[in-house]
């Protein structure tokens, strides 16, 4: 690739017909969402990731009551097996596509099988992830939690979208939907590994929107607060805290596959931004207060602060007797 700057005439035209089509779709979404996802997804094909429970699941059994071919993929075949049963007696299409995302080779076998099965993949759906909740002093010997959280969060669903991408190019025609998080803009404490995926998928997400404006293909990133799945079961907190319902994120998501807006965010996410950007300081001590209040129980080998500075104390006293001792021997 040469290093040498040129320039050629944009293509402009694609602004004002993207224009007319993203108030066109928004506005039927809010009239009649059940036809608009009909006409929006009939005759379509999605690959769906992270297919096997929760917001995956509805949303495949929405989108093939809705005549889209479902690609679903996750790692349970039973699972997958019993979704698509559910869809095809209900009259839609759906196939199973089991494998482990972690792995990037599985990704391209995936993708490849879909592709060759159905001609093309119109609609990705990157829904499939791993969140872990621990504060980063705990984290100083995990650092498998990033790597962990990146291999799916991120890199699957890159390794994902780069395979479906070249077709949807040669098509001119294509939806890459990215599930993200609103701690992308709350940035609450205990997540930074979860947290550090999300971010970069969403950098990935806009910049690729970015280049690929002038194009039919768009990209969307889908910021969900806590919802009621699976995933947050673990923590045991989150029982006692308001979330959203699978419900009402599945009505997200298909609202964002109607209309194909850059950004699914709420009334908090947006005011979580907001303080961020106008009240940076005041915005971290708000997080900092609560997580200094949540008490979180450290793992067994760990070795907290004020142990380490008592050690540390311990060993330069006693450094400073054996120089001492030193010194008056010398004398």
């Amino acid at each position: 690739m040469s290093n040498e700057l040129k320039f050629r005439l944009p293509k402009v035209l694609p602004y004002f017909t993207r224009f007319g089509q993203h108030w066109r779709w928004n506005v039927k979404s809010l009239v009649s969402p059940h036809h608009a996802l009909q006409e929006r997804v009939r005759g379509k094909v999605v690959l769906l990731t992270g297919a096997s429970s929760g917001i995956g699941a509805q949303v495949a059994c929405e989108l093939g009551a809705a005549g889209a071919t479902v690609a679903l993929v996750a790692r349970n075949r039973e699972k997958l097996e019993v979704i698509a049963r559910d869809i095809r007696n209900a009259g839609g299409n759906a196939e199973v596509y089991p494998g482990d995302l972690t792995d990037l080779e599985e990704c391209d076998r995936i993708c490849r099988t879909i592709e060759k099965a159905h001609g093309r993949v119109d609609l990705l759906i990157n829904n499939a992830g791993r969140s872990i909740r621990r504060s980063i002093k705990f984290t100083y010997d995990r650092f498998h939690d990033y790597e962990r959280t990146m291999q799916l969060n991120y890199l699957a669903a890159i390794r994902m979208a780069m395979n479906v991408l070249p077709g949807m190019e040669a098509r001119n025609e294509g939806h890459i939907i990215n599930v993200s998080t609103v701690g992308v803009q709350a940035n609450p404490a205990r997540f930074s590994a979860y947290l550090g995926s999300k971010w970069a998928l969403e950098g990935w997400t806009w910049v690729a929107a970015n280049e690929f404006a002038h194009t039919n293909i768009r990209f969307s990133s889908l910021n969900y607060p806590l919802v009621r799945t699976p995933m947050i079961a673990p923590t045991k907190i989150y029982k006692y805290m308001p979330v959203m319902s699978v419900d009402t994120a599945v009505k997200w998501m298909l609202d964002v596959i109607i209309t194909q807006n850059k950004r699914k965010l709420g009334i908090f996410g947006k005011g979580a931004l907001s303080m961020y950007y106008l009240l940076p300081k005041t915005s971290e001590s708000i997080v900092n207060l609560s997580y200094q209040t949540i008490f979180e129980d450290p793992p067994e080998n760990y070795v907290s602060a004020k142990t380490r500075r008592r050690a540390s104390a311990n060993e330069e006293g006693h450094t400073n007797t054996i120089a001492r001792r030193h010194q008056q021997d010398a004398e």
